[in-house]
């Protein structure tokens, strides 16, 4: 393990995000089993992509052809290039924050993150073979937990044949005990990351 893509859609930022909690804890413990592991962070709260328009994505595909290493193709270039995708975002409105759609928009593109071969099979170029998704909930994630559902779908469409949730549910329901809900699922990340 080379390459790991932290794809940081905690909104609320570190002091205050459970997500961003639990994402450290599974990100130390790959730190841990791969020591030198160069961890790449796209902060979407720090990030100015712009909702992509239908006029952004024809200027897109003219300067794929014409200038195919403008910054424009990061977000797909470092998807395309990480050996392992994780990405954290908190539970909101049944998904997760919308700069995450906005990135996972412009990291979509044709030729390098995706392609069709000849016959019109669609194939994906990414290099990672598993994803990682981080989140936190409130309540239960039971049959809703539609933000993994998307991002799992998005990772095979790029050739990221399988994809794991890390989750902790369930920490703002009267009774339960957040924190040993988070001791918990921090746990779980110290294994996952074991048999990744």
């Amino acid at each position: 393990m080379k390459d790991i893509l932290f794809v940081d859609a905690c909104m609320r930022g570190p002091e205050t995000s459970r997500t961003w909690l639990l994402s450290q804890s599974f990100l130390s413990a790959c730190q841990a089993r791969w020591p030198g592991v160069n961890i790449r962070r796209r902060d979407l709260s720090a990030c100015s992509l712009p909702p992509l328009t239908a006029a952004l994505a024809e200027e897109r595909d003219r300067r794929f052809l014409n200038q195919p290493q403008d910054p424009m193709f990061d977000p797909a270039r470092e998807m395309q290039g990480a050996d392992l995708v994780v990405i954290a975002a908190p539970y909101w409105d049944l998904s997760f924050p919308a700069a995450l759609k906005i990135y996972l928009e412009w990291a979509s593109v044709l030729g390098i993150t995706f392609h069709y071969t000849r016959e019109g099979v669609q194939e994906g170029l990414c290099r990672a073979d598993q994803l990682v998704y981080i989140t936190t909930a409130g309540g239960p994630l039971e049959g809703q937990n539609f933000g993994f559902d998307y991002v799992r779908g998005l990772g095979q469409m790029f050739g990221i044949s399988r994809a794991h949730c890390l989750s902790a549910q369930g920490l703002d329901i009267q009774g339960n005990d957040p924190e040993a809900l988070l001791a918990q699922a921090r746990e779980e990340a110290l294994q996952l990351a074991s048999r990744l």
